[in-house]
Parts: structure tokens; C-alpha cells; sequence
């Protein structure tokens, strides 16, 4: 009797664990919207905050009272790899993370016929203080990581069409490993448009770190960048999505935005260090913008 009562209490203890999951969009059939990405950060090679430009980068935000409660439909969408990479690929993390070059050139396409502009948070912050009009139709594009393929090919792309997007930069590769772009390429992006931002020195699970490091993580991130590209950076994305109270401090006394992976598609100046964003899949294709922005079909 004791081994029966026993066995039936492990059953439903067994049906009772369930792992929590997103649900994905019908047209993202087999794609996960789960991920943990594991960046190899090479070590030692950021200079420590003492050794960086001594000149202090500073943009602050001025809302209008008018502004407080700002709240705007504005899809964020999240891309990380602009390549190509096979559905039946082995690495099939790596597919669930691509996004083709002509697929995005589509998009860009799509966005100039409906007069859709493309912002970075440098527009948000001038939009929030009164010094340019919310767009009609607006979608800030981010990129992930800093990969070499956002040089080579969403650079090049944005580039074509006179478009703009914002690229989160994990300090400590850039020029430190080939699949990453250099700090030369990630200048001459800041210098034809592009929102260069951060996303931490090493990438690493900020709400496991210590106070210590999480102000290490994104003041050494910023300072870096700045002193490369010789202007502020404003906004940051967590990695992998993660923070807590204690990140969010030290994000809120260092920049002005920053971007988490929950989904949404609605910007709120009050949750402006918990923004919400739009996942793109390797399978996302027009037809979902079209929803977004109610464009029907012709």
C-alpha cells in the first residue's frame, strides 16, 4: 500500500513539471523561440575605464510633461545573423538565428513603398523631447551581437536604400575575432547613420553577476564603444534578454534606453529599460509586415 501511495504521489509530480515556452507565430512553424547564444569573449582584451578617453560622453533626456506618459505603436524588431544559412544546416541554432540578406532588402523595399521610416533610440530621444514628430508609420531595426555579416551585408543593404539601424556591440570582439566586425567597420557604420549601442563586454548572464560586474559589463561596454566611435551611445541590450532590479540601476545610470527579447510591439516611455521587441525568424516574410502595419493585399 505505502509503495502505491508513494508511486502516485512521483506521477503526479512528473505531469505537474512543465517547462515554460513562447508560443511561436503560426507562420514560424518549427522555429524556437528560445535561445541562449554562448559567446566565446576572448579575455583581457578591453582596456580598463582608466586607460579609455578621458572625455565624458553625456546625452541626457529632457520630456516635456506633455511627454510622460508617451506611449507609441513602434515594432522593434530583433535580427541577429544577416546571412544566409541552410534550413537542414547541422548548426541549427545558427539557422534559428539567420536571416537572409535578400529577405531583409525585401523588407527595406517594403518599408520605403509604405513610407514606413526607419528610426534609431537617437530619434526616439529627439521625438520624446519635441524636436521631430512621431512618423505616421516608424520600426527600429536592431541588430545583435556585432557580427562581421552585419557589416558585409545589413550595413551594405541599409546602406543602398539610405536607411538606419541600431547594432548592439559586445565590446570584446571586435577585433578580437573574424566572425565579428572590427572597430574600423563599426566606425564607418556610426559614421553613415548607423546607431552603434551596446551589449556588454562579454556578453555574459548580467542578472547572475555581482553588483561589481554588472557595473563593469556596462560602463566598460559604453566607455569602449565611445572611445572607438567618438560619440555617446545611448541605448543597450541585455544579453540574452536577461536582468533583474539590479541591472536595471545601473542601466538607467548609464544610458538611456535599453532593449530586452520579451515580445511586444508597443514603445512606453515609462518601461523605456524594458523594451520589448519582435523576434525575426529565418521564416519571417512580408506577410507578417503586412499585419503589423495593415497593409492589405494588392
Amino acid at each position: 500500500m505505502k509503495k502505491y501511495i508513494l508511486l502516485s504521489i512521483i506521477i503526479i509530480l512528473l505531469s505537474g513539471c512543465n517547462n515554460s515556452r513562447i508560443d511561436e507565430p503560426k507562420q514560424e512553424k518549427n522555429i524556437s523561440t528560445k535561445h541562449q547564444e554562448n559567446i566565446k569573449v576572448p579575455e583581457n582584451k578591453t582596456k580598463p575605464i582608466e586607460q579609455i578617453n578621458n572625455e565624458t560622453f553625456e546625452a541626457t533626456l529632457n520630456i516635456p510633461a506633455e511627454n510622460k506618459e508617451l506611449k507609441k505603436y513602434l515594432p522593434i524588431l530583433m535580427f541577429h545573423y544577416i546571412k544566409d544559412v541552410p534550413s537542414d544546416s547541422p548548426d541549427q541554432l545558427g539557422y534559428k538565428l539567420s536571416f537572409s540578406p535578400d529577405k531583409l532588402e525585401q523588407f527595406l523595399v517594403f518599408f520605403k513603398e509604405n513610407n514606413i521610416e526607419t528610426l534609431t533610440f537617437w530619434d526616439l530621444k529627439d521625438i520624446i523631447e519635441n524636436k521631430k514628430p512621431f512618423p505616421k508609420k516608424a520600426i527600429i531595426l536592431t541588430f545583435d551581437d556585432g557580427y562581421i555579416d552585419h557589416y558585409q551585408n545589413a550595413f551594405r543593404i541599409l546602406k543602398k536604400h539610405n536607411m538606419k539601424g541600431v547594432f548592439f556591440i559586445v565590446s570584446n570582439m571586435a577585433d578580437n575575432d573574424p566572425n565579428y566586425a572590427t572597430w574600423e567597420q563599426i566606425k564607418e557604420m556610426s559614421e553613415n547613420g548607423q546607431e552603434i549601442a551596446s551589449h556588454t563586454v562579454s556578453h555574459l548572464d548580467l542578472a547572475t553577476l555581482s553588483d561589481e560586474k554588472i557595473k563593469y559589463e556596462l560602463e566598460t561596454s559604453k566607455k569602449t564603444i565611445e572611445d572607438k566611435i567618438d560619440k555617446p551611445v545611448i541605448s543597450l541590450c541585455y544579453p540574452a534578454g536577461k536582468y533583474n532590479d539590479r541591472v536595471i540601476k545601473v542601466a538607467k545610470e548609464n544610458y538611456l534606453f535599453a532593449r530586452t527579447t520579451e515580445p511586444g510591439k508597443y514603445f512606453s516611455l515609462s518601461e523605456r529599460y524594458q523594451i520589448p521587441t519582435v523576434r525575426m525568424f529565418p521564416t519571417t516574410g512580408l506577410a507578417s509586415l503586412k499585419i503589423w502595419f495593415d497593409v492589405s493585399e494588392n
